[in-house]
C-alpha cells in the first residue's frame, strides 16, 4: 500500500511508473520484429549510436531528445543503405556503432564546452523520466501502431518469408527500412529508462518469451507486451522497495523470468 500512496502522492514517481510503462509497452512491439529478423544487435548499435547524438546535443545546446531522435534515424538510414551494397545487416550495425561511439567519445572529450553526466545516460535513470519524455514517447507509440495496421499485411510476410514476400511484389524494401527506422526511436526512448548499455534486454527478452509460446501475430506482441508490462511493473517495485536503481532491477527481473522459458524454445 505504501507503494500505491507514494504514487499518488509525489508526481515524480507518478511521472517516471507511466512514462516507464509506455516504453516498455513499446519495446515489447518491437522486439517480436528484432528477433524474428535476427536483428539483435541494432538494438544495441542503436544505443550506442544515440551517445553521439547526446555529446552533440550538450555541446550545441539543444534538446538532447530530439538529436538523439534524429541520430537515430541517420544510423537507421545509414544501416539500411550499407546493406544494399552487399554489406550484411550485421556487419553495418557494428561498422557504424564504431563510429558513432568514437564521434560521442570525441565530443564528450573536448574540455570545458559543457558538462553532461554521462554515467545517467549509460546506465539510465527512469526517476528523471518528465512529462515531455512521456508525451515524446507515447508519440512514438502510436507512430508504430499506426505503422503495425496499415502495413500489417507485408511485415507478416516480411518476418516470415521475405523473398516470398518480393515474389508477391509487396514493399519489402520499404518495410524493411521503416521496421529499421521505429527500431531506432523506440531505442531512443528505452535509453532514458534503463540506459544505453541495457537496453538489449528490454528489447530482445520480451521477443524471445513470445516467440516460445505465441501462436499467430495478434497472439505475437500480446505475450511480448504482457511480459514487458510484468517485468517492469515488478522491477519498478522491488528498486522502490529496496532503494536500488529501477533500471537494472527492470532488467534483473526480467532476466530471472526468461531462464525457465529457455526449455520451451
Amino acid at each position: 500500500m505504501g507503494f500505491v500512496q507514494d504514487l499518488a502522492r509525489f508526481e515524480f514517481l507518478r511521472i517516471s511508473f507511466v512514462g516507464g510503462i509506455l516504453v516498455a509497452v513499446l519495446a515489447a512491439i518491437v522486439s517480436p520484429f528484432v528477433v524474428f529478423r535476427r536483428m539483435e544487435f541494432i538494438g544495441d548499435g542503436t544505443a550506442h549510436a544515440t551517445f553521439a547524438g547526446l555529446a552533440l546535443a550538450f555541446l550545441l545546446g539543444f534538446d538532447h531528445r530530439v538529436v538523439s531522435l534524429l541520430t537515430a534515424i541517420a544510423f537507421a538510414l545509414s544501416v539500411s543503405a550499407l546493406s544494399r551494397r552487399r554489406v550484411s545487416e550485421n556487419s553495418a550495425i557494428g561498422i557504424l556503432l564504431s563510429f558513432f561511439m568514437a564521434l560521442g567519445m570525441i565530443l564528450f572529450s573536448l574540455p570545458k564546452r559543457y558538462k553532461a553526466n554521462v554515467i545517467g545516460f549509460l546506465f539510465g535513470d527512469i526517476l528523471l523520466v518528465n512529462k515531455t519524455d512521456v508525451w515524446m514517447t507515447l508519440f512514438v507509440l502510436t507512430f508504430v501502431l499506426v505503422f503495425l495496421i496499415a502495413f500489417r499485411w507485408e511485415i507478416k510476410y516480411f518476418l516470415v518469408d521475405e523473398e516470398m514476400a518480393k515474389f508477391f511484389k509487396l514493399k519489402t524494401g520499404f518495410v524493411k527500412v521503416f521496421i529499421l527506422l521505429f527500431i531506432s526511436l523506440v531505442v531512443v526512448t528505452i535509453v532514458k529508462v534503463v540506459g544505453i548499455v541495457l537496453t538489449s534486454a528490454m528489447l530482445i527478452i520480451p521477443g524471445m518469451v513470445a516467440k516460445a509460446f505465441a501462436r499467430g501475430f495478434s497472439s505475437l506482441l500480446l505475450v511480448s507486451v504482457v511480459y514487458n508490462f510484468v517485468t517492469f511493473v515488478l522491477g519498478f517495485y522491488l528498486a522502490y522497495r529496496f532503494d536500488l536503481p529501477p533500471g537494472p532491477c527492470i532488467v534483473m527481473v526480467s532476466f530471472s523470468l526468461f531462464l525457465p522459458v529457455l526449455k520451451f524454445l
